[in-house]
């Protein structure tokens, strides 16, 4: 047998002289970083000339090197300042009892070599025996050559792994395109009797298409065909897990943003969304965002919320320690400042994590508060809504030749947008429809009379110039709206660009503004043929029969021009007042440390107002280094003709290496980006839900349900699985 690697370091690692007491000493496993400095094939016994030191009782004490005489499964990862035991780590059974060696690492240097205690005790336990007798089983076959995988046919093992990797395809598409797997049967000798299902349907049709596969088929045994449904969702969960290591392994010690959303699935089950952003250093300083599960949790409040996210943070492997900031919606369960989910995950880690109302959100109440302010625009809305149900019947649709409407959605006011464009885009169209459902007997009295309703409510000079209004002021919010469901949008961008579409509301906001939007109105009423503009009989008012009328009475044509002025100039305040009141974090500390990370500032790299974004991550200035970094950066964009839009996105991603020799600036330019504008992901995840957790699926427990939500598996994560 190969004896165990020992390698030996001649420097110092940093943090030898690290102080740290014994409370705790065995179990700090919440506190650990992946380990990735074990041995592999071998127990990696590392010799320093000076382990990092420990106080015990007042005594400094570290790992001695002389410990592994005699303990040849004894092996020590400089990274965690820990000792484990490879045997046990590689060959442990799966029994219920688990000790430092295995998980988090031993370091209790005091006990360490006492009898009955420390190396002893593990070293005499049942659970290790076991280990190292299998572990040195298996050294005697590599030895001897009769390894397992030696004794099998190679041709025949290529063939398994063939198959095995083909049901792995199968599998990662169906859940990747969140489809069904299983019907009633399992197994392909019962295909025949129907209900086989999606899965076996799939992997049957690619073995009659793929020679190769249908040649290892014929050499499995019947009962090691591995298509009952507990392999497709042991399968399923290890797609799942690696994915998730995956995510951990981008993550690395980035700091990120933590974002979180619920909602309840058909069940009644509460499904909370966690989703992150960081900075990935491996992929050019790229933003990214990853879904890292859907949980559940047994009560809705904010307490059970919160020790439910920072469970699932644990549980994958991330440190809750390097939240940056958290986004959620406005609700009060999340946004509490007192008993709200960022308030006590702030109370949790001890530190302050500061709460971001996602912009999206907010973008939202604003178009619902402003059009709900004005009773005529309510009316409106109601009128189209009224409008994509008539068009929606069978017996009318068949006649419509336009563009199909829209339907409005309350919690999504794009919708509202997209139907009020349909309605421009297509109005000749739908009166024509209108006009001809009115014209023709055989359509019915109730059709008939709707139509005539509808015709006269579409066709008035108010409903037209509401309809431009309207669109006229959701068409500003849109590319923000749009922006923001980027996962590279950062909060300084966000907030940018609703800064822009403020001020370009704001403009709208003059007599040339509604003159435009009344002259649209008025055209397009005047267009329209006279039969389509059915007018009600005009009577004189009895009352005035006895006097002598100089004026005409009733409402005029400039009553109803002055009362859509009030409309527009209200509609147009509302919506400014709504922008202005919600979107407040332009006035605070964070929004100005953002700004000046933005290259086009005036104070582009003012070390004193960064200070409260470094302050977060208790990370140190150095002014020298700003300084420096500010000429650098300001030198290369005069140089630079192409005429690159100049962001913080663009400085780290061409200049990172540069600035890796100025890490205080690098370290604040990661958090400018990494500080999160929205939700939306979260709320992708609940559409893809619907998707997965269909009506003829309601029986899926909720592990596999989120499970299915997993991202796209690579060839290499594949390879993983088989391994």
């Amino acid at each position: 047998p190969a004896p165990p690697i020992q390698s030996d370091i001649t420097e110092t690692p940093a943090g030898s002289n690290s102080e740290t007491g014994a409370n705790g000493a065995e179990a700090e496993f919440s506190n650990l970083q992946a380990v990735d400095d074990l041995g592999i094939d071998q127990p990696n016994q590392v010799k320093l000339k000076q382990y990092p030191a420990r106080m015990f009782g007042g005594k400094k004490r570290a790992f001695v090197s002389s410990w592994y005489i005699n303990r040849d499964w004894l092996e020590y990862s400089v990274k965690a300042d820990s000792a484990f035991c490879f045997c046990c780590r590689k060959f442990n059974v799966g029994t219920s009892r688990v000790d430092a060696f295995v998980n988090a690492g031993y370091r209790n240097w005091k006990n360490a070599n006492e009898t009955d205690r420390g190396f002893h005790k593990h070293q005499t336990s049942k659970e290790h025996l076991s280990s190292y007798a299998m572990w040195k089983e298996r050294e005697r076959r590599v030895s001897s050559g009769k390894e397992i995988s030696t004794l099998l046919n190679a041709d025949q093992l290529q063939k398994n792994r063939y198959y095995v990797s083909s049901i792995i395809d199968v599998i990662g598409f169906l859940v990747e395109n969140q489809l069904p797997l299983r019907g009633k049967l399992d197994a392909f000798d019962n295909m025949s009797e129907g209900g086989s299902g999606l899965f076996l349907s799939l992997l049957d049709y690619t073995i009659k298409k793929d020679p190769l596969l249908a040649d290892a088929v014929k050499t499995l045994p019947r009962n090691a065909m591995y298509t009952c449904h507990d392999i497709q969702n042991e399968i399923i969960s290890l797609l799942s897990e690696v994915v998730t290591e995956a995510i951990v392994k981008e993550v690395g010690d980035s700091y990120y943003t933590l974002k979180v959303d619920g909602t309840r699935d058909p069940t009644g089950c509460e499904n909370i969304s966690i989703v992150i952003r960081f900075v990935n250093e491996s992929e050019s300083y790229e933003v990214a965002e990853r879904l890292l599960t859907v949980a559940t949790a047994e009560m809705g409040d904010a307490r059970t919320l919160t020790d439910t996210i920072l469970a699932e943070l644990n549980k994958a492997g991330l440190n809750p320690s390097k939240i940056l900031s958290q986004v959620y919606d406005g609700a009060s369960l999340m946004s509490g400042k007192i008993g709200g989910v960022q308030k006590l995950l702030q109370e949790k880690l001890n530190k302050n994590i500061p709460y971001v109302h996602c912009l999206n959100h907010q973008l939202h109440l604003v178009v619902v508060h402003a059009m709900s302010a004005e009773a005529a625009v309510m009316d409106f809305f109601n009128v189209c809504n009224a409008l994509y149900k008539y068009c929606k019947k069978p017996t009318i649709a068949v006649h419509y030749k336009g563009e199909r409407l829209k339907r409005l959605l309350e919690q999504r006011w794009t919708g509202h947008l997209a139907t009020v464009s349909v309605i421009l885009n297509n109005f000749e169209e739908i009166t024509s429809l209108l006009t001809e459902i009115d014209s023709v007997r055989a359509h019915g009295p109730e059709l008939r009379m709707e139509a005539v309703g509808l015709l006269r409510e579409i066709s008035t000079p108010s409903f037209l110039f509401i309809a431009n209004l309207v669109h006229e002021v959701l068409a500003l919010l849109d590319p923000p709206n749009k922006l923001l469901q980027r996962e590279d949008t950062d909060l300084w961008t966000g907030l940018s660009i609703v800064t822009s579409a403020k001020v370009c509301m704001q403009k709208l906001r003059c007599d040339e503004g509604f003159t435009k939007v009344w002259e649209k109105a008025t055209a397009a009423a005047n267009a329209l043929p006279k039969s389509t503009t059915p007018k009600r009989r005009r009577t004189g008012n009895k009352n005035m029969d006895d006097y002598l009328v100089e004026e005409t009475t009733g409402q005029r044509e400039d009553d109803v021009e002055t009362e859509l002025k009030r409309l527009y100039y209200s509609t147009v305040d509302s919506v400014v007042g709504e922008m202005d009141q919600r979107f407040s974090e332009q006035n605070s500390h964070l929004y100005r440390a953002l700004a000046v990370l933005d290259p086009e500032s005036d104070l582009f790299l003012d070390p004193e107002t960064v200070k409260c974004i470094m302050d977060l991550t208790q990370s140190p200035i150095c002014y020298a280094e700003f300084e420096v970094a500010k000429n650098f950066l300001r030198s290369q964009k005069e140089s630079k003709t192409e005429g690159d839009n100049w962001t913080t996105k663009l400085i780290l991603s061409k200049y990172h290496k540069a600035l890796q020799t100025m890490p205080s600036v690098l370290t604040a330019f990661k958090h400018a980006l990494t500080f999160g504008a929205s939700t939306a992901m979260c709320e992708n995840s609940f559409s893809s839900l619907r998707n997965v957790f269909s009506d003829h699926r309601r029986s899926m427990l909720h592990k596999r349900k989120a499970q299915d939500l997993t991202r796209k598996c690579t060839t290499e994560w594949k390879d993983t699985v088989l391994r």
